[in-house]
């Protein structure tokens, strides 16, 4: 049977008005975007430390007519910064449209102690030494200081700059004994009974430091441990 013109435009016509409506042109821009903030959001309601910092897509696509919409797939982000890989689904009325791998670039951002004005080596710090201030790493070292409990009253071990990430390496606890000082000795003989002495320290040392002491009188070498500064107890560890 020989088909007419009529009859086979009205064909074309039907698979045309069949197949979905591709008017909608996503630029690589709206896509990097609408990620991003999908990603962010994600992250921060699982109180994780990333922040996203960079979405990499570079193509526009071609997408049916409608609402814009994605889904991120964070279960093989690692909690640290770098360069990731992710899965993601664009939606187009609700319906998946597009399955795409994104690279994404996150940072560690969070609260840590910073010093307000330069610290010398050897300075004390106190609490007036010290401001919180957000910030953006893209490694996190081993040994950041995150509770400024683990620097107040410590002592500087070198010079430091106001603002910069701080490392535990950096401080120490001050010396609380010095080589040859006489110190006040501490001596448990019994529940509630302290016996009290002086010696002489053969060594320099820290609170919590087992240091050489000598009697000054006998000239008896013995150890304790120091408990304070200028003062050491005997027969409490």
């Amino acid at each position: 049977m020989v088909r007419t013109p009529l009859a086979a435009f009205v064909g074309l016509m039907v698979v045309f008005l069949t197949l979905p409506a591709w008017s909608q042109e996503v630029t690589a821009d709206t896509i990097n975007r609408m990620v991003a903030e999908k990603l962010q959001s994600l992250l921060v309601s699982q109180g994780s430390e990333l922040r996203v910092e960079e979405v990499r897509y570079r193509y526009a696509l071609r997408l049916p007519d409608g609402p814009l919409d994605c889904m991120v797939e964070t279960g093989t982000l690692k909690d640290n910064s770098g360069q990731h890989s992710v899965a993601v689904a664009l939606l187009v009325n609700g319906k998946t449209e597009k399955r795409l791998r994104m690279t994404v670039d996150l940072k560690l951002e969070f609260q840590i102690p910073v010093i307000k004005q330069i610290v010398q080596r050897g300075q004390m710090i106190g609490a007036d030494d010290v401001v919180w201030q957000t910030v953006s790493l893209t490694r996190l070292p081993p040994d950041l200081v995150r509770d400024d409990g683990e620097i107040l009253g410590f002592a500087a071990t070198r010079r430091i700059e106001p603002g910069v990430a701080l490392r535990s390496s950096w401080f120490e606890r001050p010396l609380a004994v010095a080589q040859g000082e006489r110190v006040r000795v501490l001596v448990a003989s019994e529940p509630g009974l302290m016996i009290e002495a002086t010696a002489v320290a053969l060594e320099k040392g820290r609170v919590g430091d087992v240091i050489q002491l000598r009697n000054p009188d006998s000239q008896m070498r013995y150890e304790a441990r120091i408990s304070a500064p200028g003062t050491v107890q005997v027969g409490t560890w």
